[in-house]
Protein backbone atom coordinates (compact mmCIF):
# COMPACT_ATOMS: atom_id res chain seq x y z
CA UNK A 1 0.00 0.00 0.00
CA UNK A 2 1.35 3.40 -0.95
CA UNK A 3 1.81 6.07 1.68
CA UNK A 4 0.48 9.49 0.65
CA UNK A 5 3.08 12.19 0.10
CA UNK A 6 3.50 14.09 3.35
CA UNK A 7 2.79 17.73 3.87
CA UNK A 8 3.36 19.97 6.88
CA UNK A 9 -0.39 20.56 7.12
CA UNK A 10 -1.33 16.87 7.26
CA UNK A 11 1.41 15.67 9.64
CA UNK A 12 2.46 17.98 12.49
CA UNK A 13 6.23 18.26 12.73
CA UNK A 14 6.36 17.35 16.41
CA UNK A 15 4.77 13.94 15.69
CA UNK A 16 7.38 12.88 13.14
CA UNK A 17 10.03 10.39 14.15
CA UNK A 18 13.37 10.07 12.36
CA UNK A 19 12.09 6.95 10.60
CA UNK A 20 9.05 8.85 9.36
CA UNK A 21 11.25 11.65 8.07
CA UNK A 22 13.35 9.06 6.25
CA UNK A 23 10.25 7.46 4.75
CA UNK A 24 8.96 10.81 3.57
CA UNK A 25 12.35 11.65 2.06
CA UNK A 26 12.32 8.41 0.08
CA UNK A 27 8.79 9.06 -1.16
CA UNK A 28 9.67 12.56 -2.29
CA UNK A 29 12.74 11.19 -4.06
CA UNK A 30 10.61 8.57 -5.81
CA UNK A 31 8.20 11.21 -7.13
CA UNK A 32 10.94 13.62 -8.17
CA UNK A 33 12.95 10.91 -9.94
CA UNK A 34 9.85 9.83 -11.83
CA UNK A 35 9.40 13.42 -13.04
CA UNK A 36 5.73 13.45 -12.05
CA UNK A 37 5.69 16.39 -9.63
CA UNK A 38 3.37 19.24 -10.49
CA UNK A 39 4.41 22.80 -9.71
CA UNK A 40 2.21 22.70 -6.60
CA UNK A 41 3.81 19.44 -5.45
CA UNK A 42 7.28 20.89 -6.04
CA UNK A 43 6.30 23.81 -3.83
CA UNK A 44 5.10 21.31 -1.20
CA UNK A 45 8.45 19.55 -1.44
CA UNK A 46 10.33 22.79 -0.84
CA UNK A 47 8.05 23.54 2.11
CA UNK A 48 8.74 20.05 3.49
CA UNK A 49 12.48 20.68 3.28
CA UNK A 50 12.13 23.99 5.11
CA UNK A 51 9.80 22.66 7.81
CA UNK A 52 12.24 20.35 9.59
CA UNK A 53 16.01 20.58 9.94
CA UNK A 54 16.23 16.79 9.52
CA UNK A 55 14.55 16.80 6.12
CA UNK A 56 17.45 17.89 3.93
CA UNK A 57 19.86 15.39 5.49
CA UNK A 58 17.34 12.57 5.07
CA UNK A 59 16.73 13.48 1.44
CA UNK A 60 20.46 13.64 0.69
CA UNK A 61 20.94 10.20 2.25
CA UNK A 62 18.25 8.81 -0.01
CA UNK A 63 19.84 10.48 -3.05
CA UNK A 64 23.13 8.83 -2.14
CA UNK A 65 21.45 5.47 -1.64
CA UNK A 66 19.76 5.61 -5.02
CA UNK A 67 23.02 6.61 -6.67
CA UNK A 68 24.61 3.49 -5.19
CA UNK A 69 21.98 1.42 -6.97
CA UNK A 70 23.67 2.23 -10.27
CA UNK A 71 26.14 -0.40 -9.25
CA UNK A 72 23.54 -2.92 -8.16
CA UNK A 73 23.75 -5.45 -10.98
CA UNK A 74 24.62 -8.03 -8.34
CA UNK A 75 21.46 -7.51 -6.31
CA UNK A 76 19.63 -10.74 -5.60
CA UNK A 77 16.22 -11.30 -7.16
CA UNK A 78 14.53 -10.95 -3.78
CA UNK A 79 16.01 -7.48 -3.29
CA UNK A 80 14.54 -6.28 -6.57
CA UNK A 81 11.23 -5.94 -4.74
CA UNK A 82 12.74 -2.94 -3.01
CA UNK A 83 12.84 -1.15 -6.36
CA UNK A 84 10.00 -0.70 -8.83
CA UNK A 85 12.20 -0.21 -11.85
CA UNK A 86 10.93 1.11 -15.12
CA UNK A 87 10.51 -1.25 -18.07
CA UNK A 88 14.19 -0.76 -19.00
CA UNK A 89 15.24 -3.49 -16.58
CA UNK A 90 16.11 -6.44 -18.78
CA UNK A 91 16.10 -9.32 -16.32
CA UNK A 92 18.60 -10.68 -13.85
CA UNK A 93 21.42 -11.28 -16.34
CA UNK A 94 23.62 -8.33 -17.02
CA UNK A 95 21.00 -5.62 -16.65
CA UNK A 96 22.31 -2.12 -16.22
CA UNK A 97 20.63 0.38 -13.92
CA UNK A 98 20.41 3.99 -14.99
CA UNK A 99 19.50 6.09 -11.99
CA UNK A 100 16.96 8.29 -13.74
CA UNK A 101 15.04 5.20 -14.85
CA UNK A 102 14.37 4.15 -11.27
CA UNK A 103 10.86 4.73 -9.96
CA UNK A 104 10.27 3.97 -6.29
CA UNK A 105 6.78 3.83 -4.84
CA UNK A 106 5.09 3.11 -1.55
CA UNK A 107 6.63 0.34 0.51
CA UNK A 108 9.60 0.20 -1.86
CA UNK A 109 10.46 3.77 -1.02
CA UNK A 110 10.07 3.08 2.67
CA UNK A 111 12.40 0.12 2.29
CA UNK A 112 15.03 2.31 0.68
CA UNK A 113 14.89 4.80 3.53
CA UNK A 114 14.98 2.12 6.20
CA UNK A 115 18.02 0.46 4.63
CA UNK A 116 19.94 3.73 4.53
CA UNK A 117 22.06 2.57 1.60
CA UNK A 118 20.02 -0.19 0.02
CA UNK A 119 21.91 -2.85 -1.86
CA UNK A 120 25.41 -2.03 -0.68
CA UNK A 121 25.64 -5.21 1.37
CA UNK A 122 24.91 -7.19 -1.79
CA UNK A 123 27.34 -5.42 -4.08
CA UNK A 124 30.11 -7.93 -3.48
CA UNK A 125 28.50 -10.23 -6.04
CA UNK A 126 30.74 -11.72 -8.70
CA UNK A 127 28.52 -10.36 -11.45
CA UNK A 128 29.84 -7.58 -13.63
CA UNK A 129 28.16 -4.27 -14.27
CA UNK A 130 29.10 -1.95 -17.13
CA UNK A 131 29.23 1.83 -17.34
CA UNK A 132 29.87 3.74 -20.55
CA UNK A 133 29.83 7.20 -22.10
CA UNK A 134 29.06 8.38 -25.60
CA UNK A 135 31.15 10.82 -27.62
CA UNK A 136 31.15 14.21 -25.92
CA UNK A 137 29.92 12.92 -22.55
CA UNK A 138 31.72 12.80 -19.21
CA UNK A 139 30.13 10.70 -16.46
CA UNK A 140 30.90 10.29 -12.76
CA UNK A 141 30.03 6.98 -11.12
CA UNK A 142 30.10 6.35 -7.37
CA UNK A 143 30.84 2.71 -6.61
CA UNK A 144 29.63 0.71 -3.63
CA UNK A 145 32.73 1.42 -1.53
CA UNK A 146 32.51 5.18 -2.22
CA UNK A 147 35.29 5.04 -4.80
CA UNK A 148 34.52 7.41 -7.65
CA UNK A 149 35.18 6.71 -11.33
CA UNK A 150 34.99 9.57 -13.82
CA UNK A 151 34.60 8.35 -17.38
CA UNK A 152 35.83 10.51 -20.21
CA UNK A 153 34.25 10.70 -23.65
CA UNK A 154 33.52 7.41 -25.47
CA UNK A 155 34.75 5.22 -22.61
CA UNK A 156 33.57 2.00 -20.98
CA UNK A 157 34.37 0.05 -17.82
CA UNK A 158 33.22 -3.23 -16.31
CA UNK A 159 33.12 -3.46 -12.51
CA UNK A 160 33.27 -6.63 -10.44
CA UNK A 161 33.52 -6.52 -6.64
CA UNK A 162 34.13 -9.48 -4.34
CA UNK A 163 34.92 -9.89 -0.66
CA UNK A 164 38.64 -9.97 -1.50
CA UNK A 165 39.11 -7.52 -4.38
CA UNK A 166 37.64 -4.57 -6.24
CA UNK A 167 38.27 -5.01 -9.95
CA UNK A 168 37.54 -2.53 -12.74
CA UNK A 169 38.26 -3.45 -16.35
CA UNK A 170 38.83 -0.48 -18.66
CA UNK A 171 37.33 -1.66 -21.94
CA UNK A 172 38.04 1.49 -23.92
CA UNK A 173 38.74 5.17 -23.50
CA UNK A 174 39.88 6.98 -20.38
CA UNK A 175 38.90 7.04 -16.72
CA UNK A 176 39.95 8.78 -13.52
CA UNK A 177 39.82 6.65 -10.36
CA UNK A 178 39.49 8.24 -6.91
CA UNK A 179 39.90 5.16 -4.74
CA UNK A 180 38.46 4.72 -1.27
CA UNK A 181 41.03 3.22 1.10
CA UNK A 182 40.62 -0.42 2.04
CA UNK A 183 43.87 -2.32 2.61
CA UNK A 184 42.06 -5.64 2.81
CA UNK A 185 40.40 -5.22 -0.59
CA UNK A 186 42.86 -3.91 -3.19
CA UNK A 187 41.46 -1.81 -6.01
CA UNK A 188 42.66 -3.18 -9.35
CA UNK A 189 42.27 -1.66 -12.82
CA UNK A 190 42.84 -3.96 -15.78
CA UNK A 191 43.81 -2.28 -19.05
CA UNK A 192 45.27 -4.07 -22.05
CA UNK A 193 48.05 -6.28 -20.67
CA UNK A 194 48.63 -4.29 -17.49
CA UNK A 195 47.22 -4.45 -13.96
CA UNK A 196 47.18 -1.21 -11.95
CA UNK A 197 46.75 -1.84 -8.23
CA UNK A 198 45.98 0.80 -5.61
CA UNK A 199 44.84 0.90 -1.99
CA UNK A 200 43.81 4.54 -1.68
CA UNK A 201 44.87 6.99 -4.33
CA UNK A 202 43.84 8.96 -7.40
CA UNK A 203 45.02 8.05 -10.88
CA UNK A 204 43.87 8.04 -14.49
CA UNK A 205 44.23 5.32 -17.09
CA UNK A 206 44.02 6.11 -20.78
CA UNK A 207 43.64 3.42 -23.45
CA UNK A 208 43.21 5.11 -26.83
CA UNK A 209 43.55 3.79 -30.37
CA UNK A 210 47.04 4.03 -31.89
CA UNK A 211 48.45 5.34 -28.60
CA UNK A 212 50.40 3.63 -25.82
CA UNK A 213 48.61 2.81 -22.61
CA UNK A 214 48.98 5.78 -20.25
CA UNK A 215 48.80 5.88 -16.44
CA UNK A 216 48.79 9.29 -14.77
CA UNK A 217 49.12 9.23 -10.96
CA UNK A 218 47.54 12.27 -9.34
CA UNK A 219 47.88 11.24 -5.68
CA UNK A 220 49.33 8.36 -3.71
CA UNK A 221 51.11 5.32 -5.12
CA UNK A 222 50.04 2.64 -7.56
CA UNK A 223 51.66 -0.68 -8.36
CA UNK A 224 51.82 -1.95 -11.92
CA UNK A 225 51.97 -5.61 -12.82
CA UNK A 226 52.11 -7.22 -16.26
CA UNK A 227 49.31 -9.59 -17.20
CA UNK A 228 51.66 -11.34 -19.61
CA UNK A 229 54.71 -13.13 -18.21
CA UNK A 230 57.96 -11.38 -19.06
CA UNK A 231 56.36 -8.16 -20.25
CA UNK A 232 58.06 -6.20 -17.44
CA UNK A 233 58.75 -6.59 -13.73
CA UNK A 234 56.18 -5.20 -11.27
CA UNK A 235 57.02 -1.71 -10.03
CA UNK A 236 55.48 1.25 -8.22
CA UNK A 237 54.62 4.71 -9.51
CA UNK A 238 54.26 7.77 -7.28
CA UNK A 239 52.21 10.96 -7.50
CA UNK A 240 52.77 13.41 -10.36
CA UNK A 241 54.13 10.68 -12.62
CA UNK A 242 53.03 9.78 -16.13
CA UNK A 243 53.78 6.32 -17.40
CA UNK A 244 53.53 5.28 -21.05
CA UNK A 245 53.44 1.56 -21.78
CA UNK A 246 53.77 0.77 -25.49
CA UNK A 247 52.85 -2.65 -26.76
CA UNK A 248 56.51 -3.66 -26.57
CA UNK A 249 58.13 -4.82 -23.34
CA UNK A 250 59.24 -1.39 -22.18
CA UNK A 251 57.81 1.75 -20.64
CA UNK A 252 58.56 5.46 -20.37
CA UNK A 253 58.08 7.32 -17.07
CA UNK A 254 58.21 11.08 -16.58
CA UNK A 255 57.70 13.33 -13.57
CA UNK A 256 55.26 16.20 -14.09
CA UNK A 257 54.60 19.39 -12.14
CA UNK A 258 51.30 19.41 -10.30
CA UNK A 259 49.97 22.12 -12.61
CA UNK A 260 50.58 19.90 -15.63
CA UNK A 261 48.74 16.99 -14.00
CA UNK A 262 45.76 19.27 -13.37
CA UNK A 263 45.78 20.44 -17.00
CA UNK A 264 45.94 16.89 -18.29
CA UNK A 265 42.90 16.01 -16.17
CA UNK A 266 40.89 19.07 -17.23
CA UNK A 267 38.66 16.75 -19.27
CA UNK A 268 36.81 15.77 -16.09
CA UNK A 269 35.41 19.32 -16.12
CA UNK A 270 34.60 19.25 -19.84
CA UNK A 271 37.74 21.09 -20.93
CA UNK A 272 40.82 20.40 -23.03
CA UNK A 273 44.15 21.95 -22.09
CA UNK A 274 46.82 22.52 -24.74
CA UNK A 275 50.42 23.51 -24.05
CA UNK A 276 52.21 24.19 -27.34
CA UNK A 277 50.38 21.38 -29.13
CA UNK A 278 50.20 21.61 -32.92
CA UNK A 279 46.94 22.36 -34.66
CA UNK A 280 47.04 18.85 -36.06
CA UNK A 281 47.32 17.38 -32.57
CA UNK A 282 44.57 19.66 -31.30
CA UNK A 283 42.27 18.60 -34.14
CA UNK A 284 42.89 14.94 -33.30
CA UNK A 285 42.06 15.59 -29.64
CA UNK A 286 38.83 17.43 -30.44
CA UNK A 287 37.78 14.52 -32.65
CA UNK A 288 37.42 12.46 -29.46
CA UNK A 289 34.75 14.78 -28.11
CA UNK A 290 32.67 15.87 -31.10
CA UNK A 291 31.38 14.66 -34.44
CA UNK A 292 32.30 18.07 -35.88
CA UNK A 293 35.73 17.60 -37.42
CA UNK A 294 38.47 20.20 -37.54
CA UNK A 295 40.30 19.97 -40.87
CA UNK A 296 43.70 21.68 -40.82
CA UNK A 297 45.55 22.72 -43.96
CA UNK A 298 48.94 20.92 -43.94
CA UNK A 299 50.59 24.29 -44.52
CA UNK A 300 49.59 25.43 -41.01
CA UNK A 301 49.24 22.06 -39.25
CA UNK A 302 52.45 22.57 -37.25
CA UNK A 303 51.42 25.94 -35.82
CA UNK A 304 51.05 25.57 -32.05
CA UNK A 305 48.33 26.54 -29.59
CA UNK A 306 48.20 26.97 -25.81
CA UNK A 307 45.14 27.43 -23.68
CA UNK A 308 42.07 25.91 -22.06
CA UNK A 309 39.09 25.19 -24.31
CA UNK A 310 35.61 23.70 -23.99
CA UNK A 311 35.86 20.09 -25.17
CA UNK A 312 32.46 20.16 -26.89
CA UNK A 313 33.12 23.35 -28.86
CA UNK A 314 35.50 22.65 -31.77
CA UNK A 315 34.07 25.60 -33.70
CA UNK A 316 34.87 27.98 -30.85
CA UNK A 317 38.38 26.56 -30.62
CA UNK A 318 38.92 26.96 -34.36
CA UNK A 319 37.71 30.57 -34.36
CA UNK A 320 39.88 31.46 -31.37
CA UNK A 321 42.92 29.79 -32.93
CA UNK A 322 42.29 31.53 -36.23
CA UNK A 323 42.18 34.91 -34.51
CA UNK A 324 45.35 34.29 -32.52
CA UNK A 325 47.33 32.74 -35.38
CA UNK A 326 45.87 34.98 -38.09
CA UNK A 327 44.31 32.11 -40.01
CA UNK A 328 41.19 31.69 -42.10
CA UNK A 329 38.34 29.63 -40.62
CA UNK A 330 35.36 28.21 -42.52
CA UNK A 331 32.48 26.15 -41.15
CA UNK A 332 30.53 24.04 -43.62
CA UNK A 333 29.04 20.57 -43.98
CA UNK A 334 29.73 19.61 -40.39
CA UNK A 335 33.43 20.43 -40.59
CA UNK A 336 35.64 23.34 -39.58
CA UNK A 337 38.46 24.30 -41.94
CA UNK A 338 41.59 26.10 -40.77
CA UNK A 339 43.97 27.46 -43.38
CA UNK A 340 46.31 30.34 -44.10
CA UNK A 341 44.76 33.56 -45.29
CA UNK A 342 44.86 33.91 -49.11
CA UNK A 343 46.47 37.36 -48.93
CA UNK A 344 49.37 35.91 -46.92
CA UNK A 345 50.19 33.25 -49.52
CA UNK A 346 52.92 34.08 -52.04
Amino acid sequence: MEHPLPSEQSVPKMQLTNNEIDRQAAEWLAKRDAGTLSSDEEADFQAWLAADVRALGAYCRCEGALAQVEFAAGIAESELAVFRAAKDIQGAKGWAWTRRRAVLTGGAAAGLAAAGVVGVAHLTSSREVNFATEIGTVREVTLADDSIVTLNTNSEISVRYSDATRVVHLRRGEALFDVAKNKKRPFIVLAENTEVRAVGTSFAVSMLPKQPLQILVKEGVVELKPRIAGQFAPFRVTANTRLLIPHEDRFVASTLPTSKVRRDLAWQYGQIAFDNETLHEAAEEFARYSDIRIVVDPAVANRTVTGLFAANDPVGFAKTSAEILDLKVEVKDGEVYLSDRPEKKT
